[in-house]
């Protein structure tokens, strides 16, 4: 299927949960996210969601990974909505947010950290088929991130819902995920 097709019916997909599937498919990827192996990681950049979107809820995973490995600093962005860039910053349990015109939440005082230092990047998405290629927003925001991070970060994604077949229109500058968490499963796929 075309992106926007898929963008489409799994947007639907995701505003048509209730509020009780959204938690207890939130409860299910926090145990897929926190059984996996995240030592070596120093910098791991996490989205913050979108409760509007309900996007899947971060928040108990970063505290987790406070706790059970405070060796890792956790990133987060802003978003420049101009460029279509994100700009990160560290994230700390007294980071103060806000939010933007989008109802992103948002660091508003922090420590700027290049992207290149990125180890990991927990990336929203929609949608991703078998070979890793995602569907989020469309607006090539992780994209760009992408391109600026060192060779060998990992690609992580979390989706709500399990790896379509195949995303028939991928560009040469998409970039493919290593791995995405699902509530049922975790897709190892490079």
């Amino acid at each position: 299927m075309l992106k926007a097709d898929l963008r489409k019916t799994y947007k639907n997909r995701r505003n048509e949960l209730s509020l009780e599937e959204v938690f207890s498919l939130d409860a299910q990827l926090f145990e897929q996210l926190i059984q996996y192996d995240w030592s070596g990681i120093k910098y791991l950049h996490c989205y913050l969601s979108i409760e509007k979107f309900k996007e899947y809820h971060t928040l108990p995973f970063i505290e987790w990974i406070w706790a059970n490995h405070p060796e890792i600093t956790i990133v987060v962005s802003k978003s420049d909505f101009l460029s279509n860039e994100l700009r990160h910053f560290t994230f700390y349990r007294d980071t103060p947010l806000e939010l933007n015109a989008y109802g992103i939440p948002e660091p508003v005082i922090s420590e700027q950290i290049a992207p290149f230092k990125m180890d990991a990047v927990l990336t929203p998405l929609l949608v991703v088929d078998k070979e890793g290629n995602r569907v989020g927003y469309g607006k090539g925001f992780y994209d760009r991130f992408f391109a600026s991070c060192k060779p060998g970060v990992k690609k992580l994604g979390v989706s709500y819902f399990e790896p379509v077949e195949k995303v028939s229109d991928v560009n040469e500058w998409d970039v493919p995920m290593d791995v995405v968490f699902t509530p049922l499963d975790t897709y190892y796929l490079k």
